[in-house]
């Protein structure tokens, strides 16, 4: 796990590993794609858009796909503008890969169909790179430890994420036997705030990793907190409006919450006697229970999905098979992949929102392979694309 990749020094930007491979993942699978419509024939530059409609679509769709499935962590933030900034913050991830996926594919298919483009053939020679794509993105997930797996102890490749990563954090809010933390790295909230309906919450990650200035910035930002959520709490005993006394109550009680947070690591060393060092090599001893590495089982089946997706491009019978041959293979490889993750909830119909969105894109494909055998083998817009002349020199 590598939430950060690299820190510009004297900056203070943090290159996110996420984020880092998010961008990998796109100019590979867009280079890719473009070589492969120069190669058959047809426009690359047509490729490149909507490439950029997929980097766009992508992170959009997952994002909001993300946040409506998950609305109850964002709407409890408060005012309306930290509802929005955490919204907008994916530094830490939470985004629904199938979100994405819908996204791009509705964008594209405007696209094409507005620029009178061949759908089939070009969704045939874009299907290998959204595979890859994907894969390289589930790169960025394992670094960010986002996606893993369920416990396992058998297994000699399963993974420990580190102390504060989402799959450490769950096993002991799920008081899973081996997740226990000490004492040290449990915070109280001397307000009596409790943080997620907890009496305790391990000491925030972000924590441990500032250094002394950061922390001081910390303080100062507790101090106007502090200071704003009790004027919140005034103008709330005042008001007549029950609507307005609530809004403002949530608000005080999010920036209370953050405050807590924030003093976490100060209250813990004076209470223990301890310096930030101990903590931090505490912290080191309490890693979490061996998952399975679910991201890199996922890099592995979307990259020999790209690698035969690309084989059937150049031997496919007909416009359109590639694209619906992936939309009916990869859906049951992420179905298996959902019985070992330990991440998302079974809450749609019985199923995860992933499984049951599986379903229908493999009937999808399947209903697309079927359709095809009716349609032309060519698309009657797959019309090879030549190059407009190199312009001259003007001879005097």
């Amino acid at each position: 796990m590598m939430p950060v990749i690299w820190k510009v020094p004297g900056l203070g930007i943090e290159i996110p590993g996420y984020g880092l491979m998010l961008m990998i993942g796109f100019m590979v699978s867009i280079l890719w794609a473009a070589r492969r419509a120069e190669r058959s024939g047809a426009n690359p530059d047509v490729v490149m858009n909507c490439g950029f409609l997929a980097l766009l679509g992508g992170v959009v769709g997952s994002r909001a796909m993300y946040v409506w499935h998950y609305w109850e962590q964002f709407a409890t933030r408060g005012s309306p503008g930290a509802v929005l900034w955490a919204i907008l913050d994916v530094r830490k991830g939470g985004l629904e890969v199938y979100g994405g996926f819908i996204a791009v594919v509705l964008l594209v298919l405007v696209y094409l169909w507005r620029g009178k483009h061949s759908i089939r053939w070009y969704l045939d020679i874009m299907a290998p790179s959204a595979a890859l794509g994907m894969a390289i993105g589930r790169i960025g997930c394992f670094l960010n430890g986002c996606c893993f797996g369920g416990v396992n102890t058998e297994l000699p490749w399963a993974v420990r994420f580190p102390y504060g990563s989402n799959a450490s954090y769950q096993q002991w809010t799920e008081r899973q036997p081996g997740a226990g933390l000490p004492e040290e790295l449990l915070f109280f909230s001397p307000q009596g705030v409790f943080l997620d309906g907890a009496a305790a919450q391990p000491i925030p990650r972000e924590s441990l990793r500032a250094g002394d200035a950061e922390l001081a910035a910390l303080q100062r930002r507790t101090d106007s907190a502090r200071r704003e959520a009790a004027e919140l709490r005034q103008r709330a005993a005042t008001t007549g409006d029950p609507q307005e006394k609530r809004r403002l109550l949530a608000r005080a009680e999010a920036l209370e919450v953050g405050v807590a947070e924030h003093l976490a690591l100060r209250v813990q060393m004076a209470r223990y006697h301890c310096s930030v060092d101990h903590l931090r090599d505490l912290a080191r001893q309490h890693p979490s229970l061996p998952v399975h590495p679910t991201q890199l089982y996922s890099t592995a089946i979307l990259g020999l999905l790209a690698v035969l997706l690309n084989a059937l491009y150049w031997r496919r019978t007909r416009d359109g098979q590639v694209i619906c041959t992936m939309l009916l293979i990869e859906p049951p490889t992420r179905w298996v992949l959902e019985l070992l993750r330990a991440d998302n909830p079974v809450d749609t119909a019985g199923l995860t929102i992933s499984q049951f969105l599986a379903i229908l894109l493999s009937a999808a494909g399947l209903v697309g392979l079927l359709v095809l055998r009716r349609m032309a083998p060519r698309s009657p817009r797959a019309v090879l694309w030549v190059p407009p002349p190199a312009p001259t020199a003007n001879k005097n």
